[in-house]
């Protein structure tokens, strides 16, 4: 049974009060939702920002095996990467719902020992993947100029990745305290310094691809440096100090990484059958899907920072006992998601031919942007739809509910849409198919999230939850790496 009264726990800067401010167990829901979602979109936007921009400028150099070799580099690290997310978004839904409870310090043990697990376990993930790396590039089909450019991009860019993956978990750890801005900052501001340093390293001191390489390891740094000290601003130094419960939490964390790294998995999968089937078609739709794949990020920034933004105000709300206000954050979100998805697709249906020829599309490319924009735009309410079932369950104790719910997605929600789709309308066909099954499986979860919010709060507990940001990540990665692959191996083939 919901909890009618909230805990009293304030806390400003680095005061030394155990408690921690639970500001979503208050207030409006709407305002949380739309306040948490707006800034986590602009920091996920200025992630994408900057990989165009990369991908940019390592064009000038006009050389095509660069931009294969970055996204065989991708293909490797992403894999890596979906293990450092599920501990970010783990760590963030238990801190969340700590603080809902009223339980300050043990939250400030949990951020503690997540850090220190996150950056471990990277780093020994991130030795082997060092030494082997060109074993890897060539598991995933690299070969000649573009192995060694992607070998000399992973030789630079691997010692990071413990780096960012503490930073991405303070960064999820100051959204799952509310201070999603501050959060933000941190994103941008190491974007900021990759773009200027983009062309500095690359052209100014001629460091060709390791140039980019060095400053996407610089701005990690930089993203890292600046979320602990926003981290200690907000909730004190003594974060950074051991505070015991080691044996606990590795227990508790060690049970979201499997769930978490499957979850993350199921939409790459589901995103490269798409892109080998619309290969079939010739290299004018793969060319459509790839811009296509641009522009959705910024099109649908909200949708996909949804699944990041909406996370701490579940388990901030679920933590107190407060079962109507998750139910009322989920309404919420299913309102702010229509919202934006009908507002960004009537905008792009009505200015599907200018965006068109504003990517100079001609032929196939051009009739699958177009049919994106007009028709298959608007099932990401759908897609939406399921972000925010999956922050229930994840916050629920239901990570494996998340996990299931997005394999059964990539799988029976995708291959067999797909495939009637091909074979009735072709490359159109396709894009219609996944469509279709991103809205029945959108109904589906969300209506089980409804069901499972219904349940008494003290029946669940903190310990699992999954991965709903990869969807973001994953999205365009392993996408983009496949459509590289792809383009590389047919002209090799024309030649």
């Amino acid at each position: 049974m919901s909890r009618t009264t909230t805990p009293d726990v304030k806390l400003s800067g680095a005061a030394s009060s155990n408690n921690i401010n639970a500001r979503f167990i208050s207030g409006s829901i709407l305002k949380h939702v739309i306040y948490m979602t707006a800034a986590t979109s602009v920091g996920l936007m200025s992630i994408f920002f900057v990989e165009l921009v990369d991908m940019y400028f390592i064009s000038l150099l006009g050389e095509e095996v660069l931009a294969a070799a970055i996204g065989f580099s991708g293909a490797i690290t992403f894999f890596v990467f979906s293990i450092s997310i599920g501990l970010s978004i783990g760590l963030a839904a238990v801190v969340a719902r700590t603080i809902g409870a009223g339980n300050g310090e043990q939250a400030k043990s949990v951020i503690f020992n997540g850090l220190l697990i996150s950056f471990l376990l990277m780093t020994l993930i991130a030795i082997p993947v060092f030494i082997y790396a060109r074993e890897l590039l060539s598991l995933v089909g690299a070969e000649g100029k573009t192995l060694e450019y992607a070998l000399k991009y992973m030789h630079i860019a691997i010692p990071s990745l413990p780096v960012i993956s503490i930073g991405m978990s303070m960064g999820a750890v100051l959204r799952a305290i509310g201070a999603a801005k501050e959060s933000m900052i941190s994103t941008v501001i190491a974007g900021i310094v990759n773009v200027i340093l983009d062309p500095i390293f690359i052209f100014v001191l001629d460091l060709h691809i390791e140039g980019a390489a060095y400053a996407t390891l610089v701005a990690r740094l930089t993203m890292a440096l600046v979320a602990t000290v926003i981290l200690a601003r907000q909730m004190g130094i003594s974060v950074f100090k051991p505070h015991g419960g080691l044996t606990r939490d590795i227990t508790s964390i060690s049970k979201i990484a499997i769930p978490a790294a499957l979850t993350s998995l199921a939409t790459p999968f589901a995103n490269s059958y798409v892109t080998l089937s619309v290969a079939e078609y010739g290299a004018d739709a793969v060319a459509g899907l790839a811009i296509i794949s641009r522009i959705t990020p910024f099109a649908f920034a909200a949708v996909f920072a949804l699944s990041a933004a909406l996370g701490p105000i579940v388990g901030q709300n679920i933590g107190a006992g407060l079962n109507l206000r998750v139910r009322e954050a989920l309404t919420s979100s299913l309102f702010v998601i229509i919202a934006v998805v009908s507002a960004t697709s009537l905008i792009m249906t009505l200015t599907s031919d200018l965006i068109a020829y504003l990517f100079n599309t001609t032929g196939q490319s051009s009739e699958l942007l177009i049919f994106f924009c007009v028709f298959t735009s608007w099932s990401f309410i759908f897609t939406g739809a399921q972000f925010i079932a999956n922050a229930a369950f994840n916050n629920m104790n239901r990570a494996t509910w998340s996990t299931f719910a997005n394999w059964s997605k990539a799988t029976l929600g995708t291959i067999p849409f797909i495939w009637i789709g091909g074979n009735i309308a072709g490359a159109k066909g396709i894009m219609a198919g996944q469509a279709v099954g991103s809205i029945i499986f959108g109904v589906i979860t969300i209506a089980v999230a409804y069901y499972i919010v219904d349940r008494p709060a003290n029946k669940v507990g903190p310990r699992y939850f999954g991965a709903m940001l990869p969807a973001v990540l994953s999205q365009f990665g392993w996408q983009r790496f496949l459509e590289e692959r792809w383009s590389v191996d047919h002209k090799n083939g024309k030649d």
